[in-house]
Parts: structure tokens; sequence; C-alpha cells
């Protein structure tokens, strides 16, 4: 009896040590599968969040490059606008040069226009006060007027001042001339040009001794007009000069006696001081 009940504590002490020890590792195992599962949602969630932030990653990747492409136009853009500005910059500088030459041409323009109006005004004045006082001439076409170009031209035909192969002033020519220096002087804002002219004849023996050819008559004739201005009429010579042309500036052809006559003339032209 002793001996079964010492058996049945053996047994139940060996029971009670068998689960002190099998509790412990089957408590050990349990934690462990709990911990791995925990671990293992711990690695799924880790793995998630690397996917997110790898996406995140391309996907900044993605806007960093679209940035830097933009970044990149808007330093092309820059850079265009910056050489359009400084062309347009020298184009407003020309614009500007321009405008100046334009005004100061414009100005220049206008005092040339109102200088102009001036002249025409005393040559109309002048070709009034002639016209008076050689209206009888004028009247015979012995002297004609004509304003051109801001000029004016006073023309004397034929023999109305020369002798025919002469170069001095005949009586009749001396008092025409008196009247117009008296004009002339009076109104010094012109410059005096005297132009002799003659027809295609050849100067006869006796004219050629003097005269070797029709560009001397011409000057001569031309010549004595300005003496006499200066010296009759009393006009300041820097305002004369004297010009021949022989027959090389016809105004009417030289094959009829009308238009020799026409040929032969001194012209007086007057012109704008500068």
């Amino acid at each position: 009896m002793h001996s079964r009940i010492l058996l049945m504590i053996s047994c139940s002490m060996v029971l009670v040590l068998c689960a002190c020890f099998l509790n412990p590792q089957y408590k050990t195992q349990e934690e462990s599968r709990i911990q791995q599962s925990q671990a293992n949602k711990r690695l799924e969630n880790l793995e998630n969040e690397l996917a997110q932030t790898e996406r995140r990653i391309q996907l900044t990747a993605a806007d960093l490059q679209h940035s830097e492409e933009a970044r990149k136009k808007c330093a092309k853009d820059l850079k265009d606008l910056q050489a359009q500005h400084a062309y347009l910059k020298k184009i407003n500088l020309q614009l500007s040069e321009n405008i100046k030459i334009l005004r100061f041409e414009l100005n220049k323009k206008e005092s040339v226009i109102e200088l102009q109006e001036k002249v025409i005004q005393l040559l109309d004045d002048t070709k009034k006060t002639i016209e008076t006082s050689l209206k009888d001439q004028i009247a015979a076409q012995e002297v004609e007027v004509i304003e051109t170009e801001n000029k004016l031209k006073v023309i004397f035909v034929d023999k109305i001042l020369f002798d025919s192969g002469s170069a001095e002033i005949n009586t009749k020519g001396k008092a025409l001339l008196r009247v117009l220096a008296k004009s002339l002087k009076e109104n010094k804002n012109h410059n005096i040009v005297i132009e002799g002219h003659t027809d295609d004849v050849s100067l006869t023996a006796y004219l050629m001794k003097r005269f070797p050819s029709n560009w001397e008559l011409s000057t001569a004739r031309a010549s004595a007009v300005a003496h006499f201005f200066q010296e009759v009429g009393g006009i300041d010579p820097q305002r004369l000069s004297a010009h021949g042309y022989s027959f090389y500036r016809p105004v009417a052809p030289n094959d009829t006696e009308e238009g020799r006559r026409q040929n032969r003339r001194i012209e007086i032209v007057l012109g704008q001081s500068e």
C-alpha cells in the first residue's frame, strides 16, 4: 500500500515536473509564432511603405525632371528675351538717331523752303521792277524776262546791246543797262551771272584779228557788261561773274535768220546769294 502510495506520489511528482517543464516550452513556441506573425506583418507593412516610398521617389524624380526641363526652357526663354531686348534697344537707339537726323533734315528743309520763298518773292519783286523799267523793250521783243528754278533771267536779244561783231556796248545798250543796274543794285540778295552767246556764223577776217573765235567774242561781251555794272552801275563786283558760251548753247536753230537772231544774246541771270 505504502509502495503504491509512494508510486502514485512519485508519478504525481513526475507529472508535475513534466507539466512544469512542458508548459514553458509550449508557451515559448506560441509566443514565437505570434512574434513571427507580428514580424511578418511589420515586414509586410515595411515592404508596403518601401513600395510607396519608391513610388513617391519615382514621382518626385519625374517632377524633378519636368522641373529641370521647365527650368531649361525658362532659361532659354530668358536668354531669347534678353537677346530680343538688346536687339530692340539697339533698334530704338537707331530710330532715335534717325528721328534726330530727320528732324534736323526737316528743319533744314523748312529753312530752305522758307529761304526759297523769300528768294521767289524777291525775284518776283525784281521781275516786276525790271518789267516796268523795260516795258517798251519787252513789248518790242528786244528784252525777255523769264523766271525759272528760283532764278530770274533777263535776256537781251541780238543788237540791242552790241553792234554786229563788236564787244563795245552801244549807246542804247548803256541806257538800258543803267536802268537794269539800278534795280539790281538795290537788291543785294542776288548774285549776277552775265552769259554771252553767239550764233554759229564764223567771224570775218577783220574780227578774227581781235577775236580768234566766237568763244572770245561771247566772253568779251559778257565781261563788258560786268565791267559796266561795276563801274557805272555801282554794283559790288563780288556779286558779278561773266561767262562766254560761244554758239554751243543755242535756244533756236541756226539755219534761219530769226534763229540766229535769238541765239545772239546776253543773258543776265539772277540767283540766290550764297
